[in-house]
């Protein structure tokens, strides 16, 4: 019995051997770490974007007189690019140009650039480079170097560069826009920061003595907007700008006292908007007034839109004797959207205006129809 057994031993022990190992050959797979992932290449985070902008007005009063549309027409082009290292991204540029032909301009807000500008004109919208996470800990302390929104009002976080409606900041500081080195971040766990130095360069870009302003803005942080649809802030400007329209030579004392909220008020017919802007302050000793409400639609398929707007804005005579700066209107807009994407990566839209200027800086006022075309893809 006992030779039986190690007959059995024997041959299990054979049949193991000869048996093909099916894990024979195959090494462990390790994981990739992050530190050995390979690192974004050039072409990486690259975006190209493309813009048509097409814009036809008639003023009632004009048309009388001239019988002439006015046209706004720009072909433009957007690049922007992320830097990144293997875990986070560092930095980003952003360049955005076009190139403009004007037929004899009115005096719209929705082409606030056209009061004064030639047949055919290129202008820039943004130059800037942004660096993330300089100081501190994540969100607390970033940098914006270039041209970009003024960190004041609500302007600094809407693109409004292709809508017919405006916010405040063309009538406040004579430009929506200013060559800049802004800090922004998280000040709290509620709130967020925007301050920084603005060169004051107007709406021509030049440098003429001015001592720059210090321009900043205090506001609730994403929570608030995400949570309850909520956007709100304070916002300040001190220094020495440049602003020919303000009937002023060389630079302007300047000081800015703003307040801002958006609201969102969800529907079964699709989100409303409620918007509103108030601003005092200075030009050397001429006192500001300004103020803006607005109420935006949006169908639920995001399709079709439409929003009224009633702006003022009011300048007390200056110290070399112009008459009070007064411009007041109100606006309204119908828009098909072919596309709209939550994330502005791709727009196509035709949109309706009407603007009825109740009080005009040249004393007049007017009565405007427009008709846009605007893409970006």
């Amino acid at each position: 019995m006992n030779g039986f057994r190690s007959s059995l031993v024997w041959l299990a022990t054979a049949a193991a051997a000869c048996a093909a190992d099916p894990f024979a050959g195959v090494e462990p797979a390790v994981p990739e770490t992050n530190a050995q992932a390979a690192a974004p290449g050039w072409k990486d985070n690259l975006l190209f974007r493309k813009e048509l902008y097409l814009l036809w007005a008639v003023g009632a009063d004009d048309f009388e007189k001239t019988d002439r549309l006015s046209s706004r027409l720009s072909a433009g082009f957007e690049v922007q690019k992320k830097f990144s290292t293997a875990t986070k991204t560092v930095a980003s540029v952003d360049y955005q140009g076009r190139l403009v032909y004007r037929d004899h301009a009115l005096g719209t807000a929705a082409d606030a650039m056209g009061m004064d500008a030639g047949r055919w004109t290129y202008e820039t919208h943004n130059a800037y480079a942004d660096f993330y996470n300089v100081l501190g800990e994540p969100g607390r302390f970033n940098l914006r170097a270039g041209r970009f929104y003024l960190p004041f009002g609500l302007n600094s976080q809407t693109d409004t560069h292709g809508t017919l409606l405006q916010l405040s900041n063309d009538r406040l500081f004579g430009a929506d826009r200013d060559w800049q080195a802004t800090a922004y971040g998280n000040a709290t766990k509620r709130l967020d920061y925007l301050a920084g130095y603005v060169f004051g360069a107007g709406p021509d870009q030049k440098l003429d003595g001015q001592t720059g302003m210090a321009v900043g803005r205090l506001g609730l942080n994403g929570d608030y907007i995400n949570e309850r649809g909520l956007e709100a802030g304070v916002s300040g400007a001190y220094g020495e700008r440049l602003d020919p329209h303000a009937g002023i030579d060389g630079p302007i004392r300047t000081w800015r006292l703003g307040a801002d909220a958006r609201k969102r008020l969800d529907s079964g017919i699709g989100p409303f908007t409620l918007t509103g802007e108030a601003a005092v302050g200075e030009d050397e000793d001429a006192s500001v007034w300004s103020g803006l409400a607005q109420a935006d639609w949006l169908h639920p398929g995001r399709r079709w839109g439409a929003a009224v707007q009633y702006v003022f804005f009011e300048r007390e005579p200056t110290e070399v004797g112009r008459g009070p700066d007064v411009d007041e209107r109100t606006s309204a807009t119908l828009t098909r959207y072919f596309r709209n994407d939550v994330g502005n990566a791709s727009l196509h839209w035709i949109a309706l205006g009407l603007e009825r200027q109740l009080r005009a800086p040249d004393g007049g006022a007017d009565a405007l129809a427009m008709v846009q075309y605007y893409r970006y893809w």
